[in-house]
């Protein structure tokens, strides 16, 4: 039943973005069907060659609504106006590079049809990326974007307090892991916050501040300890960036309710919060720096082209030897299975090598770079909260990546997607928004 559903929705695809190109409004619509449905990623995916047991970070050629609604916007934008380029910016390009030197990784690997998932799965992403971008860059429209991800706060919080009534205590929402949870409200919380602390007017600024209290509640409800010691630093980073290029005694004033609400928030869950980092197992820690140092082994053995696109839950067990210390405990059994590396660049690197982790970091550092810029360029303009907000956002995340892999994950991915997207078309057209011809968004 799931494939003929599958089916018969992809057979839409092309009618519908005809229908698109009706109203202004339906591709509006349109818009939010790819952002919230993140929160239900899995119930509306459908995997092609599945292998739901396979410790890996794709487990099947997964087909989601999200990736057939951003087609068929693609294909709207394509019959309403002339076909663009396919790598629009600098960072696209990149992002190509860091595909194909992906490529020469299933040399080594055991199964290619696994490798094939991860590569599905980065072309999925990328016409995430491409459908965000040209429906900026038609419609100027940031307006859908933060809304979109301000239902997904409401939403995930919402959730969360009904899974902490019923006693769950490492709160995942609608999400495949807390872990990803945390990271998804790690990269957009400094984003409300900005909106917020950087707005001096409007019912608005106390509706962002909802948002980024839901969303920092979210992250912290996880118990996930990278996401809550990253968090706070990504607003600092924020805050700090805020009061360098606009400031004003105004805000002094608002960081202190605002520090109040959080410590206020922070010590309610203090107990637990102590409890996690000092109950947390001594073998958690022991297996994050032993899964670290098999990377580095796989690193050494296969410089070039890693031992395969995501082959790391093959390469890590028996009989590869990558896990010396398994093999040096005699008491653990030779059939165990193993997880994935805590680490989303040594993780890249152990798969697809040198190579490719280079062309990897150069592609976050890129947006990285652009986010910075534009801070500076656009301290002036109603949209300075936006870059502000994501380096901050940015920079939790990628710290949160040295402790976890979930940056991999398809609704992280699809995130980041979307904001590298933003953040491109504010660069590109950066002279045009501080002119004031466009509406500041929200």
């Amino acid at each position: 039943m799931k494939y003929l559903i599958f089916f018969i929705t992809f057979m839409g695809v092309l009618p519908l973005g005809y229908m698109l190109t009706m109203n202004r409004k339906y591709m509006r619509w349109a818009f939010f069907a790819v952002s919230l449905p993140v929160m239900m990623f899995n119930q509306v995916s459908i995997n092609f060659f599945s292998h739901e047991t396979y410790r890996g970070t794709a487990r099947g050629m997964e087909v989601s609504l999200v990736y057939l609604i951003a087609l068929a916007m693609l294909i709207g934008m394509l019959i309403l106006h002339r076909m663009k380029p396919l790598f629009p910016d600098a960072g696209s390009k990149i992002y190509l590079v860091y595909f194909l030197l992906c490529i020469p990784s299933l040399i080594n690997a055991d199964n290619r049809l696994f490798s094939w998932f991860e590569l599905w799965k980065m072309i999925m992403m990328y016409i995430v990326f491409l459908t965000t971008y040209y429906y900026l860059y038609h419609y100027r429209d940031f307006n859908s974007v933060m809304i979109a991800f301000g239902i997904v706060a409401i939403v995930t919080f919402m959730s969360v307090v009904i899974q902490h009534v019923k006693g769950i205590h490492q709160a995942n929402g609608f999400f495949p892991h807390q872990n990803s949870m945390g990271m998804y409200m790690n990269l957009i919380a400094p984003v409300f916050f900005a909106y917020y602390f950087n707005r001096n007017k409007g019912w608005k600024r106390f509706l962002f501040a909802g948002f980024f209290l839901m969303a920092s509640a979210a992250c912290m409800r996880t118990y996930s300890r990278g996401a809550m010691v990253c968090l706070p630093f990504g607003c600092m980073i924020t805050a700090l960036l805020s009061l360098r290029y606009q400031f004003h005694l105004r805000k002094i004033q608002i960081l202190l309710p605002i520090v109040l609400v959080c410590i206020f928030g922070a010590l309610l869950l203090l107990p637990n919060i102590i409890k996690r980092f000092q109950n947390a197992p001594k073998e958690s820690l022991m297996t994050r720096q032993y899964l670290a140092a098999s990377a580095w082994n796989m690193m050494k053995d296969k410089p070039f082209a890693g031992v395969g696109l995501n082959n790391w839950g093959i390469k890590i067990n028996p009989p590869y030897p990558y896990c010396e210390y398994r093999y040096e405990n005699r008491r653990i059994a030779k059939d165990f299975k193993e997880g994935i590396v805590e680490t989303s660049y040594l993780l890249v690197g152990a798969e697809c090598g040198f190579p490719a982790l280079g062309a990897f970091l150069f592609w976050l550092g890129y947006y990285y770079v652009t986010a910075c810029k534009l801070v500076k360029s656009m301290r002036r303009s109603d949209f300075f909260y936006i870059p502000t907000g994501i380096v901050g956002g940015l920079t939790a995340i990628y710290l949160q990546s040295t402790l976890e892999w979930v940056m991999k994950q398809q609704v992280n991915f699809i995130q980041m997607m979307i904001l590298f997207a933003a953040l491109s078309i504010l660069a590109k057209y950066r002279r045009e928004f501080l002119s004031g011809k466009v509406e500041a968004a929200i």
